[in-house]
């Protein structure tokens, strides 16, 4: 069994790419969600069809699916991707950036914001910034 950071490294490897793609096609990109099972593989987790929620409850509906896979002992990993903006808390300046809500069973949860740039060459990630998780999925 993969140590829980290289676990969480999968996720991020996972659902970042997706970030890019939906933001080079679309500008923005809606909330999603990925799992790392007890097998080891990555699975997408999708809202639920139909009327599409504003962005906080298509949020709470994807923390609240994943919690209860975890309580179940369905997954051993999950990750949480959304388009947010930064402030800088200094300079006031504001900036977009990928949110990923990483958490695993096994260690602390944590959030990583990966600053972005639209322009005429596509997407341009900046450093990742990590910060202890805010909203874990798994149960400590």
């Amino acid at each position: 069994m993969a140590e829980p950071r290289e676990e969480i490294e999968r996720l991020l490897r996972f659902l970042l790419p997706v970030a890019e793609e939906q933001l080079t096609r679309d500008g923005e990109f809606r909330p999603y969600a990925a799992t790392l099972d007890t097998e080891g593989e990555v699975n997408s987790v999708g809202a639920a069809e139909g009327q599409e929620p504003d962005v906080g409850e298509l949020l709470l509906a994807l923390h609240a699916e994943l919690r209860e896979q975890a309580s179940e002992g369905a997954i051993r990993a999950s990750g949480i991707a959304a388009d947010v903006t930064l402030t800088h808390p200094d300079s006031g300046e504001m900036t977009d950036a990928v949110q990923l809500e990483l958490d695993h069973a096994e260690t602390d949860a944590i959030d990583v914001y990966v600053p972005y740039e639209t322009g005429t060459e596509g997407i341009t990630f900046g450093d990742l910034v990590a910060a202890a998780g805010q909203a874990p999925i798994f149960e400590g």
